[in-house]
């Protein structure tokens, strides 16, 4: 019988060492808790979070400098515009000047013909006159 109970606990022993490894290993193994599953959906929560604020400063970085090209590329026009305008007024500016210029000139061209023509009238009646007082 020594024999049996001897082949008996060769053959049983390496099973019970089996069976309290993997009663071992599994009592190791904790099921997750509430807490412990709300903290993994909290970590999942603030990296979607994260990602979607990269992204957004990011877009918001691409808007910004779109936007500051735009400006510049509107101001450039406004600055080439205003400089046709001041050049325009200047030049429409130096021919109004002329033109004044031009009408001066004439208004008194006419005035001097007029007092010319004023002061021999003038010269004729006081030489009518002195005529007809020797008389």
């Amino acid at each position: 019988m020594k024999k049996t109970l001897a082949t008996f606990l060769k053959g049983i022993v390496p099973v019970i060492f089996a069976l309290i490894l993997v009663v071992a290993v599994s009592g190791c193994q904790k099921e997750e808790g509430a807490m412990e599953k709300a903290g993994k959906q909290i970590d999942q929560g603030v990296e979607a979070v994260k990602e979607s604020a990269e992204k957004t400063v990011d877009t918001t970085k691409d808007t910004v400098k779109q936007a500051g090209e735009a400006v510049k590329e509107s101001a450039e026009k406004t600055v080439d515009a205003a400089k046709d305008t001041a050049q325009k007024t200047g030049e429409a500016v130096k021919e109004g000047a002329e033109k004044t210029v031009d009408a001066a000139k004439d208004t008194v061209k006419k005035t001097g013909e007029a007092v010319k023509e004023g002061a021999e009238k003038t010269a004729d009646a006081v030489g009518q006159v002195a005529e007809k007082a020797k008389k």
